[in-house]
């Protein structure tokens, strides 16, 4: 029975999209390690920030290394529920709505969030989700990305500093395949 089933997957996707009037910066992480549980409707996705690839080599190397502290906050994480677990019929395949919601935790900050999203149940039994959620920054910590982003990039890139900065808003895309978790 499927409500009796933990799905899980260790090559979940996680994107995070922050803006400034000059670019877009977006990190991929495809080494996201899953689980949901149908029966209560837990939600925990995880994975290490130093698997983030951002799409600026340097930025990668910049963000990574002096903006977040991969030894003291290591992880992006999430614990939380799907609130209407009631409308998810798990023995027909097909697409649903699914209202999410729990505590994101990145880089030592812990915001409670919630969203929609969707869960589609495939004819194989596995199970395929995403959901999209809006964080926002403490405006120091925006500060010191900023910062290091003014005094690195423009020799490389030859753009005017000031128009670098990043917004306070972070959006993060989680898009999961999940297999039903065989017990012995």
């Amino acid at each position: 029975m499927h409500s009796q089933t933990t799905y899980f997957s260790r090559v979940g996707h996680v994107k995070v999209n922050a803006y400034s009037d000059l670019m877009d910066m977006e990190a991929d992480n495809y080494q996201i390690a899953a689980t949901f549980n149908p029966e209560d409707g837990s939600l925990k996705f995880q994975g290490l920030l130093k698997s983030f690839v951002f799409d600026l080599g340097l930025a990668d190397r910049i963000i990574s290394d002096k903006r977040v502290n991969v030894v003291e906050k290591p992880k992006i994480l999430y614990e939380g529920r799907v609130t209407n677990m009631n409308e998810i019929d798990f023995e027909t395949p097909g697409e649903y709505t699914i209202k999410v919601k729990g505590n994101l935790y990145i880089w030592g900050y812990k915001r409670v969030t919630g969203t929609t999203g969707t869960l589609v149940v495939n004819d194989d039994g596995s199970l395929t989700s995403n959901a999209q959620f809006k964080m926002k920054i403490e405006e120091e910590s925006v500060q010191k990305v900023n910062e290091l982003m003014r005094q690195h990039l423009p020799s490389i890139i030859n753009v005017d500093a000031d128009k670098l900065g990043l917004s306070r808003d972070f959006y993060i895309e989680a898009n999961m395949n999940l297999n039903p978790l065989i017990k012995p």
